[in-house]
């Protein structure tokens, strides 16, 4: 593919996003809090954090599971990835997946979690400072993911994923629990290191917890209602417009389509010194908090390949600023 073409294509993807980040409509903003699990929404990869969520296009490993499937079938030894972050609130949100080769066709499996949970103390009315109970709340999240690439550049994958969500069930609260689908394609272009990406994640039934609850409005017990989970639409682009010796510059942009907000313009770029130590820089601008990020990366060389080290910090304003880590090793 011609230098030029792969120029068209990041120009055709800016001008798409020209709207989104411009053109903020009210029907996008009705759409806000339509959706149920929102917190499938959060970024587990430091890297892909650091580069303002602009990372459908350049996940290739154990990560992908989280971002687009198809990118496990760049794996060519077996993999493991973790990472952390504290959210305002005492909020934990742990991630965990292992991916390898399988066959000689290219092909990839992983297997993937994610864990996001706090414990709160409970209150009423007549004890506001609470009623010496404690209880927690807990989404959980396990995966499966299958990749295989159809042609030297083209390579398609799909992920199946349980949910269970836990909303205090220890002192009554509901539990919701259902299955959801992601899938995506990874395409090489050939000039600049490009790689244009498409992912569709969430897919699946609304999420309805189980049980009723009593109405004081109806006077009686009734079921809880259902929200569809935060489906999501991904098109990125990257491309490296720059390298030489031991210097090279990397480029990411993504148009975001969500089920329950406004379309969303994403943005990154990674500078890499001799393959090693890398600096980040990103940027959400449609987002209503978590605007802006950054981070560092750093490769260690361990047993024939890397240890792979990253940091992402993102300036939450009201939230306050949220850190996270990520490590990806060979097993």
């Amino acid at each position: 593919m011609s230098r030029r073409l792969v120029i068209l294509l990041a120009i055709t993807l800016l001008a798409a996003a020209v709207p989104v980040a411009h053109g903020e409509t009210s029907l996008g903003g009705q759409r806000a809090g339509t959706s149920s699990g929102t917190f499938l929404k959060i970024g587990v990869d430091a890297r892909g954090v650091a580069l303002g969520g602009a990372y459908v296009a350049l996940v290739d490993g154990p990560f992908s599971p989280f971002y687009n499937p198809a990118g496990i079938s760049k794996l060519r030894d077996p993999e493991a990835a973790f990472s952390y972050a504290r959210w305002p609130a005492d909020i934990g949100v742990f991630a965990f997946s292992f991916g390898r080769p399988w066959g000689d066709s290219g092909s990839a499996l992983a297997v993937s979690a994610e864990y996001v949970g706090t414990s709160l103390d409970e209150t009423d009315e007549y004890h506001p400072l609470g009623t010496g109970r404690t209880f927690s709340y807990g989404d959980l999240l396990i995966g499966f993911t299958a990749a295989k690439p159809f042609t030297d550049r083209l390579s398609i994958g799909i992920s199946t994923k349980f949910f269970r969500e836990d909303l205090g069930s220890g002192v009554g609260g509901p539990i919701t629990q259902s299955w959801l689908v992601d899938a995506g394609t990874a395409y090489l272009i050939g000039a600049l290191n490009g790689r244009l990406a498409i992912s569709v994640q969430n897919f699946g039934p609304d999420l309805q917890p189980e049980g009723t609850y009593y109405s004081s409005v109806n006077q009686g017990q009734v079921d809880y209602a259902s929200f569809s989970p935060p489906t999501s639409f991904r098109i990125g682009l990257s491309l490296e417009p720059y390298r030489q010796g031991a210097h090279s510059v990397l480029v990411a942009t993504e148009v975001v389509h969500v089920s329950d907000n406004q379309e969303s313009f994403r943005a990154g770029v990674e500078y890499t010194f001799q393959g090693r130590y890398r600096a980040r820089a990103g940027m959400d601008p449609n987002a209503d908090a978590a605007k802006y990020s950054a981070g560092l990366g750093l490769a260690v060389p361990l047993a024939g390949s890397n240890l792979k080290i990253d940091y992402a910090y993102t300036a939450g304003g009201p939230l306050l600023a949220i850190h996270r880590w990520s490590v990806v090793m060979p097993f």
